[in-house]
């Protein structure tokens, strides 16, 4: 393993790269069983998806956060920024560490050198949390979250270690928001019975696109079921025909993605805020239709892994004081409360993680990375019934977010089928490419034509040429922390007409040209 210093745009100008030992770079052989002749000679038939011959060592996944109370000084920031990629290097990590005077936030996967005579991938991420608790006394309060026994593809290929100045950024202060005055965290178990309180909203932390595949809604849809084979069974029993009993229909589905419960008994209101990013956070407590759907409500907050609801709770607490009845946050967010319940319990739908496994469904630990394989049988219940995700394209039920693929008008990841994915990448313009979110607003201003103002947030479209028109959407997710600054440039020229005219010889001109449909290399998207 080596450790660089590497540019990862001007967000993480000192990031350290820790190159980590993978199934596909190892120097090791995977080990192989195989048939021999009675003269020695391999009889395998060379197929290597045979079971007999895979890989045969497991990865671990390990996720947790942790702020520190004082916040780590300067110092210490950089003792950590050193100390890490050694480990990193001793244990064989991979993944993603987020360093700040706050504390870090980390996903971290391991897997063994070789396949016999060296120590697993959960002995190593169990030795980082002792390691982690030798360099500072804060980390023994850390909920450490493991996931062993994992496929070896599941394991990253390197560590990043990047020095941040916010683990999560909200653009919200430690003065409007002060973390020690959170919500109060409740286990899974305890979470999962608030959830059935009738007086209670479940506010999802996360953004929209991670909620359209996965939410706890199970609280109302389980209650719906149970009522309506009781009703069956009474029908049934008693001969009894009729309307059916209002109890029945306290399951509703509601615009700005709230799944209501009519005061029948149905649970927790799940309420969706349709964020884009974090940031958009503080404008939608800020409406007045979100207070009036808090006022007087047990108030109970989830994310992932649990560090989302820090500052937001910290923060509805503070602009709704009194008005609420309670603020609640699940400790260990989603992971911790699957690991607890493995059906699932009211949770419906695909967990999405950051990590390798993609997305993770109750009892599918590994969760769905890698390639897209049909299911094999046709008798297990898909997640995907219980949600209603679809390809933004063709609109079939679909819940993978594979190939990267972008909204056109807010750069969210989008769901896109196998089949759309392959007619888009065929270069079929005509295919639009937008987020649930952004067809519902009416969004239609690309954006590569947005200015970005405020770290992505409320940006604004650009008219300077070619009228572009249109709504351009309220929040922007720009990608990789600032790398495409060289872009930005060359499309601000771009905007400038070139002095020469019509008369200018060069086809690559980085100014604008009216009578030419590129500038430079950015095409105009306007097929909405």
């Amino acid at each position: 393993s080596s450790s660089v210093a590497k540019k990862m745009g001007k967000w993480f100008p000192t990031a350290v790269v820790v190159k980590s030992q993978t199934v596909h770079n190892s120097v090791t052989t995977p080990h192989k069983k195989r048939k021999k002749s009675p003269g020695g000679e391999d009889e395998n038939d060379g197929n290597d998806d045979d079971e007999t011959s895979k890989e045969t060592r497991k990865s671990s996944l390990v996720l947790f956060y942790q702020y520190a109370d004082p916040p780590f000084r300067q110092s210490q920031v950089r003792q950590l920024m050193t100390y890490l990629p050694e480990v990193a290097k001793a244990r064989n990590l991979g993944g993603r560490v987020r360093v700040s005077n706050e504390g870090v936030n980390c996903t971290l996967s391991s897997l063994p050198l070789s396949a016999e005579g060296s120590a697993s991938a959960a002995a190593n991420l169990r030795h980082l949390a002792l390691d982690l608790q030798s360099f500072s006394a804060v980390f023994k309060e850390t909920d450490f979250k493991y996931i062993d026994g994992l496929p070896p593809d599941r394991h990253f290929k390197e560590l990043k270690i990047m020095p941040v100045k916010e683990l999560v950024y909200y653009g919200i202060s430690e003065k409007d928001a002060p973390l020690s005055e959170g919500g109060v965290h409740l286990d899974a178990k305890d979470y999962h019975k608030m959830l059935a309180r009738d007086d209670a909203v479940v506010i999802d932390v996360r953004n929209h696109y991670e909620a359209l595949i996965g939410r706890f809604d199970g609280q109302s849809k389980g209650e719906e079921e149970k009522k309506k084979k009781k009703k069956k069974r009474n029908d049934k029993n008693d001969d009894v025909s009729g309307n059916e009993d209002e109890d029945d229909k306290h399951d509703e589905t509601a615009p700005c993605g709230e799944t209501k419960s009519t005061g029948g008994g149905g649970g927790a209101t799940y309420i969706d805020p349709m964020m884009r990013k974090s940031t958009d956070f503080p404008d939608w407590l800020a409406k007045p239709e979100t207070k009036e759907k808090l006022a007087g409500k047990r108030v109970m907050m989830f994310c992932t892994g649990g560090i989302r609801c820090e500052r937001a709770s910290a923060y509805l607490k503070k602009q709704m004081g009194d008005k609420v009845s309670g603020v609640f946050q699940l400790q260990g967010g989603i992971e911790r409360y699957m690991q607890e319940f493995k059906d699932g319990g009211y949770w419906r739908g695909k967990n999405f993680v950051f990590d390798k496994r993609e997305a993770v469904a109750a009892n599918k630990v590994a969760g769905d990375g890698g390639v897209v394989r049909k299911p094999k049988g046709g008798n297990e219940p898909s997640a995907l019934q219980t949600v209603d995700a679809l390809c933004c394209c063709c609109s079939k039920p679909w819940d993978r977010y594979i190939g990267k693929r972008k909204c056109d008008t807010c750069g969210v990841p989008v769901l896109m089928c196998d089949a759309c994915m392959t007619t888009h990448k065929g270069g079929a313009s005509e295919i639009d490419v937008r987020c649930d979110l952004c067809k519902k607003e009416g969004i239609t201003v690309p954006a590569c034509e947005v200015t970005w103002t405020d770290n992505g947030v409320h940006g604004r479209p650009s008219t300077d040429h070619e009228g572009a028109a249109g709504k351009a959407a309220s929040s922007v997710l720009k990608w990789g922390g600032g790398h495409a600054s060289e872009k930005k440039k060359l499309r601000k020229l771009g905007r400038k007409p070139c002095r020469f005219g019509s008369e200018c010889a060069r086809r690559d001109c980085m100014f604008f040209h009216p009578e030419r449909k590129h500038v430079g290399k950015v095409t105009r998207r306007t097929n909405f």
